[in-house]
């Protein structure tokens, strides 16, 4: 048994397209701004083929979520990721859209499996997660002002 979780986060974010794009595809950089997460990039450069674990919780709680690039288009500022297991599985879409030199908007859209989740609670779950990305890039937000200075 396995859920399907699907969401989807929009935001805006007051810094250029090519900057929150290249913080975006930055994998090791993630634990800067996804609270409680670290990154190890196991192998490749970045760009597709590199394959990375994003484990994101605490101790026994930790949950190891890896992963690969599969796509990586920095002149349209589009990855397609592949969520590889063993826990999760499934597919996240990012694209930066830029709305003006100094504003963007982020669009993040996972379709994932998650086993032993009952299917009735997929929509609390995407909800939930949807709420955790969104303060997560309002994170990336600050992060990128703050090195900005």
């Amino acid at each position: 048994m396995a859920a399907n979780v699907i969401f989807k986060v929009s935001k805006t974010i007051a810094f250029s397209a090519d900057t929150v794009f290249e913080a975006l595809a930055d994998w090791r950089g993630h634990a800067d701004w996804v609270p409680l997460t670290k990154v190890e990039v196991l192998n490749g450069d970045g760009g597709p083929g590199t394959e990375f674990i994003a484990t994101s919780g605490l101790g026994p709680l930790a949950l190891p979520d890896r992963m690969r690039v599969d796509t990586l288009d920095r002149e349209a500022r589009t990855s397609q990721i592949t969520k590889v297991g063993p826990v999760l599985t499934g597919v996240v879409d990012l694209t930066v859209t830029e709305i003006n030199e100094n504003s963007c908007t982020v669009y993040w859209v996972e379709d994932v499996q998650v086993p032993v989740l009952p299917q009735f609670l997929a929509r609390p779950v995407a909800a939930a997660a949807r709420t955790a990305f969104n303060q997560a890039l309002g994170r990336m937000e600050k992060y990128l002002r703050k090195s900005a200075n």
